[in-house]
């Protein structure tokens, strides 16, 4: 399967691959997409929400900075 990302997005996945927290893009959305399927079977995610991206790149990146993952 090919996937093709917007620039924002490929730029949280190479930021997740740079933290050293996963080793390649299929471990970054493997993970992404298991939790998403948490949150759908919790009903964590209303018809209001399903079309809003939960955190900025701004905010992914804040914290990977406050975890000391990137500088």
């Amino acid at each position: 399967m090919v996937i093709d990302l917007e620039p924002e997005q490929q730029r949280v996945v190479d930021l997740a691959i740079q933290s050293g927290a996963f080793h390649n893009s299929n471990e970054v959305i493997a993970t992404a997409l298991s939790m998403l399927a948490e949150e759908i079977e919790d009903g964590a995610i209303s018809e209001a929400r399903s079309h809003e991206p939960r955190f900025t790149l701004a905010e992914v990146e804040a914290e990977l900075r406050a975890l000391g993952k990137l500088e």
